[in-house]
């Protein structure tokens, strides 16, 4: 069999994974963009918080009805409306500003995004054969987090004041429908809707369905609140865009090492650690610097160990999920369990404004750390009563890109998975 990846196979997929870059830099523009203008304009972090919230709802619901329109008219013609509603709104932050408005625009996003991220993913999947997906849905993972960097240093080019950087994320989400619209490759199959079965999906993997609940939890509101708490420690436009780009950066260089020490042991225990390890990032990140040490240094090294130690989290967790799973249930398992992390990460930042109404912007961290700290709890508790899968029965693990929501949304044939 071959399990190389051959120029057909690039030609085939790079429309794809060009569009998934140019939308991932429009999307990490966006997503410091929006939080710091909004701070600007006199928002609370309350407001911004519940902006947040109201991207993963939207983002969930995206997730259940978008498939039915994939299935409905076709991946490319879904593609573009997304994208054209998507730029629409991003250039409608710029002509109307209010917390009400912004709410709803950042719920039409997430519901945008949801469906465009299954367009893409549900493509490459089925144009993936099964002894080079892994290969695949790395090189994709990698050219995301590098696009997620480079949104970050858009953010530096202008005062996130003006309305320059919306009208540039609205460019770059336009221009994201070139290489999808005039590819020669075939559609894929359309895909049916899987089933949500989440008392099954408990049963059967409680670490991957508790550990889904906490990531969703703590990225929530980290991506909705990080860089109001860079800006509010200090840190200067630039400052908040390269403690941004730490913790993506920390993040990419952490999962693929810790995802494949955890192919030989227990993944729990991989878990347990990372975990652990992610909340003492946090408390580092919720305290002032200790010993004299420079605050923006501080700053930057406690964000680059916290996207080194929390982000991979939700990777490892969902290949234990699917160590668990059979073949034929890896759609269902994998729908139900984003189903799972979007709604606790819609919940995060609406607890995450409570915490910072009591404690301050810096209490976001105590929050994550606490969080942290309770799935570790869990995850000891489980090791103790219920043995590990042995190596030779798991799947092996893939890097996924470190975003706001997780690789492998849409539901695809079950024949075409590997």
């Amino acid at each position: 069999m071959n399990t190389r990846v051959t120029s057909a196979d690039l030609a085939r997929i790079a429309p794809l994974l060009a569009t998934a870059v140019i939308m991932l830099v429009a999307n990490g523009l966006q997503g410091t963009l929006v939080p710091v203008r909004a701070h600007y304009e006199g928002f609370s972090s309350t407001a911004i918080s519940f902006m947040g919230a109201a991207y993963f709802a939207g983002f969930v619901v995206g997730c259940m009805l978008c498939p039915r329109l994939i299935h409905r008219v076709g991946h490319i013609r879904t593609f573009a409306v997304l994208g054209a509603i998507t730029g629409a709104i991003v250039l409608g932050h710029a002509l109307v500003v209010g917390p009400i408005v912004w709410g709803v625009f950042r719920a039409g996003i997430g519901f945008c995004a949801a469906g465009m991220f299954a367009v893409l993913e549900g493509w490459l999947n089925q144009s993936a054969g099964n002894a080079i997906r892994g290969r695949i849905f790395t090189m994709y993972a990698t050219f995301n987090n590098l696009a997620l960097l480079g949104g970050q240093y858009l953010f530096t080019l202008e005062d996130a004041r003006s309305h320059i950087l919306f009208s540039l994320c609205t460019i770059l989400t336009l221009l994201c429908l070139i290489p999808v619209g005039v590819t020669t490759q075939a559609e894929p199959q359309r895909a049916g809707v899987a089933r949500l079965r989440l008392l099954r999906l408990y049963r059967l993997s409680p670490v991957g369905v508790i550990g889904a609940i906490a990531v969703g939890l703590t990225s929530g509101a980290f991506w909705t609140l990080a860089p109001v708490y860079a800006e509010a420690r200090g840190l200067s436009g630039d400052g908040v865009a390269l403690f941004m780009s730490m913790v993506i950066l920390g993040g990419a260089i952490a999962q693929w090492p810790l995802g494949r020490l955890s192919d030989f042991t227990d993944r729990r225990l991989i878990i347990g650690v990372a975990t652990a390890a992610a909340s003492i990032a946090g408390l580092m990140l919720a305290v002032a610097a200790p010993f004299g040490i420079e605050a923006q240094t501080w700053l930057l090294a406690g964000g680059m160990l916290y996207g080194a130690t929390a982000f991979p989290i939700g990777s490892l967790t969902n290949a234990h999920l699917n160590d668990h799973a059979r073949q034929e249930e890896m759609t269902e398992f994998a729908s139900s369990n984003l189903f799972v992390y979007g709604t606790a990460a819609a919940i995060g930042p609406i607890v995450a404004a409570g915490v910072i109404y009591v404690g301050g912007i810096s209490a976001i961290f105590f929050y994550t750390a606490a969080m942290h700290a309770s799935l570790v709890g869990f995850v000891l508790y489980r090791i103790l009563v219920r043995a590990p899968i042995p190596t030779a029965g798991r799947e092996p693990f893939e890097v996924e890109p470190v975003q706001p929501a997780p690789m492998h949304m849409a539901p695809e044939p079950v024949a075409a998975k590997g």
